[in-house]
């Protein structure tokens, strides 16, 4: 006999039920794949009487996002047990509740197990009517029913069929669950064990996340993490036990790309969202009804900064290229590396895939920017580290790629366009986001998200000084703050060079939302961490210095640069932070193109320098 998915689905949901399980939602056990997983690793169903046609979908029912409800399964039909003809004659009553209970038990199990062996499942409701009614109508003379038949030896018959199933199950099941779930001794389980579920950037999935989720857990007590890997290769389970009440829990890590993590959040299929750029406008209206406005402070955090590296092959001469080039590369525009000065070799090209944060910037950065689409023979990859790979053993190839993920391919030095200075990507260049293809790494909380809970407390580690400390562990940029010498280069404006001499700059610079002179998200929580440094760094004195864009009248500028500064100097006083000097450059020092707006946006900005009282003051010349 045959049955669909979803009826078989429909009778584990009141097998379950009937058992004690609680309420099972029909709809979201169909449609939501981490609700369905999340019940059935958690019980057995070699115990349940649809063991059979149950293991034919098991592994689909825990794999699959989409399941196939119309699909037809195999519903055995078993064989009625013959009795013995050796067997004594022995009565099997159905009593009432003043009898003794172990006929009552003994005769329901085997009226259950007899009615499964000649009816279809459909009918198991009859089953359970008629022993539910013979126990209501305990009033009702006695019913007796006498077979010919030992009962210890008719339980055992009747069972035997579903021992086999039990055992054919258990196979499936054991060989599935410790693939992605290895054992672990008995611990206490809490509900569904999910703790809060993470989707989105692969940038932050593959690596970052899974490194901060642990150590926020383990600064909680926890002892021990697995990171349970499936069948597919962006998606893992993150387990965490603690000894010492020997509770489990299980955070779903499912990194396929910065827009699917703001798609699961419509599909409420996440609790936060991973990106590794900002969210879109559309996306924001789009989710405003349910979770609030994720551009704000209490919703948008940046967990990091991350530097898109330009990767080549190792044995490729070239060490720079401006933005205008690249664009010109990956557009298929240039073929041949000999175009640049280069060997005479074609150039293959890799690309991140389009669902990626990193194609979205490196598409909004470079591609964009001068109006230039990807080349059709470009290679798209959804892994990072396997594109890294690829470039590295690839003759003549180029990619994209988060910092981290460069390993034994070669990173160029990139300039914002021909006549600017080319810049490599370091911690330094990136935690200024001086380098022009920076980019900082978001980690989206809903306003519905309880601040008591553990997902909440995750991003406040995250974002504390010991998350950032894990950041630059994991091989990203820590946004915590210390001071540098930097190498100040000829090119650069005498009045610049004049006023920061004997002074070391801190790593990171102040920006704004775009058009105000309002401190933007990241800016808000750097004044928090500018404080703890200076809570740790006795005698440093302060100085400003203010950039703004090369548009309109260059003392109108230098005006605005100053205003800008004397934002963040309000900003550092009430926070007691005393500055010693605060000025403004106007257009000196560009960092990236004024040609675009997102260049432009980028040289308006506050840098923050400091120097000890033991040492030359400041220079007050152009304050």
């Amino acid at each position: 006999m045959k049955t669909t998915v979803f009826d078989l689905i429909w009778k584990l949901k009141r097998e379950l039920e009937r058992q004690g399980h609680e309420k099972i939602d029909l709809h979201r056990f169909t449609h939501d794949q981490e609700y369905r997983r999340s019940i059935l690793l958690n019980v057995d169903i070699t115990e349940l009487p649809i063991s059979k046609p149950l293991q034919q979908i098991y592994t689909d029912l825990l794999t699959t996002d989409e399941l196939e409800l119309i699909k037809e399964v195999e519903f055995p039909q078993e064989e009625p047990v013959t009795p013995s003809s050796n067997t004594s004659e022995t009565s099997i009553e159905v009593l009432n509740h003043n009898n003794k209970p172990i006929y009552i038990i003994s005769g329901v199990i085997i009226i259950l197990l007899f009615s499964l062996s000649f009816m279809l499942f459909d009918k198991t409701t009859e089953v359970q009517s008629f022993a539910h009614n013979s126990q209501e109508k305990s009033q009702a003379p006695v019913i007796k029913k006498t077979v010919t038949i030992e009962p210890a030896k008719a339980i055992r018959d009747a069972a035997a069929p579903l021992i086999v199933d039990q055992q054919d199950a258990s196979s499936i099941i054991k060989n599935y669950k410790n693939k992605i779930q290895p054992s672990q001794p008995t611990i206490k389980s809490q509900e569904n064990n999910i703790a809060f579920r993470i989707q989105g950037s692969n940038t932050i999935g593959e690596v970052l996340a899974p490194e901060l989720i642990k150590a926020f857990y383990k600064s909680q007590g926890a002892t021990d993490f697995k990171l349970v890997e499936s069948h597919i290769d962006v998606e893992k389970n993150l387990e965490v036990y603690s000894q010492s009440d020997r509770s489990q829990r299980t955070i779903p890590i499912y990194a396929h790309g910065s827009s699917t993590g703001f798609k699961a959040l419509a599909s409420r299929k996440t609790d936060l969202a991973m990106a590794s750029r900002r969210i879109k406008d559309k996306e924001v209206k789009q989710l405003t009804a349910q979770y609030g406005d994720l551009r704000s402070k209490s919703t948008e955090h940046i967990i990091g900064m991350d530097g898109l590296a330009v990767i080549i092959n190792p044995n490729n001469p070239i060490s720079d290229l401006n933005t205008e080039q690249l664009a010109k590369i990956f557009s298929g525009t240039i073929k041949n590396w000999k175009e640049l000065g280069g060997k005479n070799q074609d150039v293959a090209i890799f690309a991140r895939d389009s669902n990626s944060g990193t194609w979205d910037s490196f598409k909004s950065m470079v591609l964009k920017k001068h109006g230039a689409t990807l080349s059709a023979d470009a290679t798209r990859i959804e892994s990072s580290v396997e594109l890294s790979d690829h470039v590295s053993k690839t003759p003549g190839a180029i990619g994209f790629i988060g910092l981290p993920y460069v390993l034994r391919a070669k990173a160029l030095a990139i300039s914002d366009d021909q006549h600017g200075q080319p810049i490599y990507p370091t911690s330094f260049t990136i935690s200024t986001e001086d380098y022009p293809l920076v980019r900082r790494l978001y980690i989206y909380e809903p306003s519905t998200i309880n601040t008591q809970s553990e997902a909440h407390q995750f991003i406040e580690f995250a974002l504390s000084k010991e998350g950032q400390e894990v950041v630059k562990q994991a091989g990203f940029i820590s946004q915590n703050v210390y001071n540098i010498k930097p190498m100040l280069t000829d090119n650069l404006p005498q009045k610049y060079i004049q006023t920061v001499k004997n002074a070391q700059r801190l790593s990171l610079n102040f920006r704004f939302n775009s058009g105000t002179f309002v401190l933007d998200n990241k800016a808000v929580r750097d004044l928090e961490r500018v404080v703890q440094f200076f809570e740790t760094s006795p005698g440093q004195q302060a100085m400003l210095i203010g950039f703004s864009d090369s548009i309109g009248d260059p003392l109108g500028n230098q005006s605005l640069s100053l205003q800008r500064a004397k934002a963040v100097e309000s900003a550092l006083i009430s926070r007691g932070i005393n500055i010693k000097n605060t000025i403004g450059l106007g257009e000196m020092a560009p960092i990236a193109s004024n040609t675009t707006k997102a260049g432009r946006e980028r040289n308006r900005r506050v840098e923050i320098w400091v120097n000890s009282n033991t040492t030359t003051p400041f220079n007050t010349a152009t304050r």
